[in-house]
């Protein structure tokens, strides 16, 4: 049986896989084939070079002052902010340079506004790959690529199902980021700001497809920290993040566990 870990976007609410796989590796549950999508694709990436360590030491340490630099405000041609930090993030904990050369099957997806699709990259060049998947429009520059414009996966496939069944998994652990609809406290007394406007709404279109392409052929196990109090662009809390994590990893092991068994 081919074990396969589907990683869905959120930004910042991402470092919540992080504790889940803390929690997975400590009850020895290894994965044979990858696929993220947005920070999913990052983590993943990590995830399969096996320096997920290092990367939770550095995610767990991120305070309000160091945003700046990482976020890198530029000008507004097709996004406000510059991706190349996520390239230096994946030559610290990643260091290969195509996808092929990393420890297992990996994949990541993005989406092509050109045609209007879903682009999965599982070879070629990593940076690239993690850079589109990532690429949340608007926000980020998107990756002109042949004749395509990638930008962030999660438009079309928060989750990627898809894309992990492709690289063969026979049993798949779904990791939702986005199924807390709960809202937030600014939400709850009817003050929310333009930029929680405009990150919800994103969100609530993501959640249905979510939920009609998990109808349509379900994951063996769902992961679904509850995470509405966590911004899109929260990446200062990552300790709280990695714990709620840690939290939801932890209730859905024994049903991870037993059904595993049977298989």
């Amino acid at each position: 049986m081919k074990l396969g870990l589907a990683l869905g976007g959120g930004g910042a609410k991402g470092f919540a896989h992080l504790g889940i796989l803390q929690v997975l590796s400590e009850a020895g549950i290894e994965f044979d084939v990858v696929a993220g999508t947005s920070i999913g694709a990052l983590i993943g990436a990590v995830y399969v070079s096996g320096n997920l360590d290092s990367l939770e030491k550095f995610a767990t340490k991120i305070g309000m002052t160091d945003l700046p630099f990482m976020l890198r405000p530029t000008w507004p041609r097709g996004g406000l902010l510059s991706a190349t930090y996520i390239e230096e993030l994946v030559d610290k904990f990643v260091n290969v340079q195509n996808i092929e050369d990393l420890q297992k099957p990996f994949a990541a997806v993005c989406v092509d506004l050109n045609k209007a699709q879903v682009v999965t990259f599982s070879k070629g060049d990593l940076k690239r790959a993690i850079r589109a998947s990532t690429s949340i429009p608007g926000v980020f520059k998107p990756v002109f690529y042949e004749d395509k414009i990638l930008v962030d996966g999660g438009i079309l496939e928060s989750v990627p199902l898809d894309a992990v069944r492709s690289l063969g998994a026979d049993f798949i652990v779904a990791v939702d980021l986005l199924s807390d609809l709960s809202g937030n406290q600014n939400f709850n007394e009817g003050k929310p700001s333009i930029v929680e406007i405009v990150q919800r709404s994103s969100i609530v279109a993501q959640r249905k497809i979510t939920e009609y392409k998990f109808k349509e052929n379900p994951p063996d196990v769902v992961i679904s920290p509850p995470l509405s109090e966590v911004g899109v662009m929260d990446f200062h809390n990552g300790k709280p993040i990695f714990e709620l994590g840690r939290e939801a990893a932890q209730k859905v092991l024994p049903e991870l566990l037993e059904k595993l068994k049977k298989n």
